[in-house]
């Protein structure tokens, strides 16, 4: 899978130094799988920190028992366990301009998501007879 990547002013290279282009750069990438890497994560559940100038995301996973036990106390206003266990099943640190690039690459693939999810009238035109048809 090729993946867009570009370059900003305020991003720091993988070698640490600032860039210098303001103008962003497409080339073609290609991530093949390492040991484990090609294994699919399943994760509900997400927390990012941030600290000395690098973000850290954890992917984990709660039981859905769980999860439905608090959302059930909270609907009834009952009390609901202060602590859950989940399992941390994956941790990645990046550096504060691959996040941005990282939530750039977020917002494109939920602003197409939310077109395709969005009918818009002219999109079922096609479906509709025109004027000069007729039906029979």
């Amino acid at each position: 899978m090729s993946q867009p990547m570009s370059s900003e002013s305020e991003a720091v290279s993988a070698n640490g130094a600032a860039q210098e282009s303001a103008v962003p750069v497409q080339i073609g990438l290609r991530l093949r799988a390492s040991e484990a890497s090609g294994r699919a994560i399943v994760s509900n559940i997400s927390s990012v920190h941030v600290s000395s100038g690098m973000a850290f995301i954890d992917f984990g996973f709660v039981e859905q028992s769980a999860l439905s036990e608090a959302t059930r106390a909270a609907r009834t206003g009952g009390e609901a366990k202060q602590m859950a266990d989940g399992r941390l099943e994956c941790r990645i640190a990046m550096g504060l301009g691959d996040l941005a690039q990282l939530t750039r690459q977020l917002q494109q693939v939920l602003a197409r998501g939310n077109k395709r999810a969005a009918p818009t009238a002219d999109a079922h035109e096609h479906l509709m007879p025109g004027p000069d048809t007729s039906l029979q």
